[in-house]
């Protein structure tokens, strides 16, 4: 998510489960603003997964990652698990389909981290998906981009 030039949240990037792919939507998040920055790449739901991209402003607060948007009543029938954790910071599971990266306080520099689960699909399905997202982390100052 990025912020405006007054520091106000704009729409963040969500993927939907359509047909066995991850279509990114837009829809409101709770406020991110200048905090970070995330790009998911389509294909989450194919063998080798997707790869996204999350720039993070180092300032004690985690980055949110919405996969998939569905109504409220479907969103417990998802599944998460973490398949490889960051080396320097938190991946929490908030929710059967939101993650929430926290880098190490001081840390600036790459990190990674892989999670993996299931979503709602078409027709009652649930569809397995996987992603690796590569982190930059900048200090408190620095430009998201």
């Amino acid at each position: 998510m990025r912020a405006d030039a007054r520091g106000r949240a704009g729409p963040a990037a969500v993927a939907l489960l359509v047909a066995g792919a991850l279509v990114p939507v837009a829809a409101a998040q709770e406020p991110q603003a200048g905090i970070c920055a995330v790009s998911i790449a389509r294909g989450a739901t194919a063998p080798g997964g997707a790869t996204g991209t999350m720039t993070v402003r180092n300032v004690g607060r985690a980055c949110r990652i919405v996969n998939y948007s569905v109504p409220e009543s479907r969103v417990a029938t998802g599944r998460l698990e973490v398949v490889k954790p960051p080396e320097h910071g938190r991946l929490e599971i908030i929710q059967p389909n939101v993650v929430a990266y926290t880098p190490r306080e001081g840390f600036t520099g790459p990190d990674e981290f892989a999670y993996g689960g299931s979503g709602p699909g078409r027709e009652g399905r649930t569809l397995p998906f996987s992603v690796r997202v590569s982190v930059r982390v900048v200090g408190p100052a620095e430009a998201l981009r």
